[in-house]
């Protein structure tokens, strides 16, 4: 399988997390050492990876109600052979997001290792 490949794969795995609020498919993505960064009217938000997956966890799952899937993933670009950054854009319940996800990929496979994200 190709490097694109293996991360249109986990840019699958990425809207099939936040769609189901799967925790287990969250776990095999997120490298535990990930944080999550956004700016919102000024304002500077980083998350730890744990207290983001507290929130998929208590977040009402899209699947669960039905809602269509409205993602898309907006572009590749490959740094190394192990290393590269993904734009997507998804829908979760009432709101629309742009991420742009770090991956890099080690021993067990392409792991999200930073997200930055704008609510649009």
């Amino acid at each position: 399988m190709s490097t694109i490949s293996e991360l249109e794969k986990a840019a699958q795995l990425y809207f099939d997390v936040l769609y189901e609020c799967d925790l287990g498919k969250f776990d095999a993505l997120f490298h535990p050492s990930c944080h999550l960064f956004t700016v919102q009217d000024g304002k500077e938000t980083v998350l730890p990876l744990g207290r983001y997956r507290e929130i998929i966890a208590a977040r009402q799952s899209p699947a669960s109600i039905g809602q269509p899937r409205e993602e898309r993933l907006e572009g590749i670009q490959t740094l190394s052979a192990d290393a590269a950054l993904v734009a997507v854009s998804v829908r979760v319940l009432d709101k629309r997001f742009r991420d742009h996800l770090a991956f890099m990929r080690g021993a067990d496979g392409w792991r999200i290792v930073s997200k930055m994200y704008v609510a649009v």
